[in-house]
């Protein structure tokens, strides 16, 4: 059977031989999604099934749907790695620059920075000392890690296979986007016949929502509105909703699918204000819009359909208007260059 990534599968391959009797913590980027937390515990129960010391650690927590797919892998928040315990050499999954780390996390454990890198993030910068192994037209980091494993002949037990499942099937939005190609169902296949549960693990991210985040959500959409004749959408979190709701910012993630789901929106826009300025959230309808060029503009990145950034020092009220604009003149430079 050919290869899926035959020469990223042999980069794979030599890496896993360098981390042999190291010990390692898997890191995944800030505000973590199911790709991110699938891609952790994928490469750590890979390096743990061939001996190696390793954890995963994380900025932010699990989400609570993601929680049960943890099962016994040591999965650490950055309060409860401290300083570190000893020294461990550091791997990203899924994260295209250091910063998405998490500032803290790198200071206080990881003064020496990242080892290696596996991410499929189209602006990603090449952070890691080591090795970094990026294949853009991945579906997602999962994708890649299963293909690496079936071409590298890596066992597959299942609950490896669900966790890579998690990964792929969050990240093409349930098999829906353009990501979703032949090959990606081929292995989504066969990690289903390696043990992975569509129905479980579909009712584990999707059908445990709490009534806080409806609340929440109701709140949200009431402040969506349309610019650019309809290809924009703008929506945002009120700055009191978190309380006012019960809800916490994990709650809020995706809400801007909404958006991208109006007929005619082009480019859809999430925005809350964070602890230090405004988070925001981009969707594009059309490879065209690139909303990862959009974001870089920003300060942020991620891929062709899907990216986001953070304003440090930018103020939700006051700096609302401006972030519009921004994001109205980016789709007419596109258009433009149709």
């Amino acid at each position: 059977m050919p290869k899926y990534f035959e020469e990223e599968s042999a980069r794979f391959a030599a890496l896993l031989e360098k981390l042999d009797g190291k010990r390692v913590a898997v890191l995944g980027h800030v505000r973590p999604d199911g790709d991110c937390i699938g891609a952790q515990l994928a490469l750590c129960r890979i390096l743990r099934s061939r001996g190696v010391d390793a954890v995963c650690v994380n900025h932010h927590r699990v989400p609570y749907n993601l929680k049960n797919f943890v099962r016994d892998t040591p999965f650490f928040h950055e309060d409860e790695f401290g300083n570190g315990d000893g020294g461990r050499i550091a791997v990203s999954v899924d994260c295209g620059n250091l910063s998405r780390l998490g500032k803290t996390l790198l200071e206080k454990a990881f003064p020496q920075g990242v080892f290696a890198a596996i991410d499929h993030h189209a602006t990603n910068e090449f952070f890691a000392s080591e090795e970094n192994i990026v294949i853009p037209n991945a579906a997602a980091t999962c994708h890649m890690l299963a293909a690496f494993c079936f071409d590298c002949g890596v066992p597959v037990d299942s609950a490896l296979a669900e966790a890579l499942y998690v990964g792929i099937g969050t990240d093409t939005g349930q098999f829906r986007y353009p990501s979703t190609t032949a090959d990606v169902m081929e292995i989504a296949a066969r990690l289903v016949r390696a043990g992975a549960s569509p129905a479980d693990i579909s009712r584990e991210l999707y059908e445990q929502e709490k009534f806080g985040k409806l609340a929440l959500l109701q709140r949200y959409l009431a402040t969506a509105t349309l610019l650019a004749d309809g290809e924009v959408a703008l929506a945002w979190i009120p700055k009191d909703a978190f309380e006012a709701t019960g809800t916490t910012r994990e709650d809020a993630d995706n809400f801007v699918n909404y958006l991208r789901a109006i007929a005619g929106v082009k480019i859809a826009c999430q925005l809350e204000q964070s602890h230090t300025g405004v988070k925001g959230s981009l969707r594009g309808a059309e490879d065209w819009a690139r909303v990862d060029l959009l974001a870089q503009k920003l300060n942020g990145g991620g891929h062709i359909r899907a990216a986001g950034f953070n304003l440090d020092g930018a103020d939700l009220d006051r700096d609302r208007g401006k972030i519009a604009d921004e994001i109205v003149a980016h789709l007419r430079e596109r258009r433009a260059a149709l």
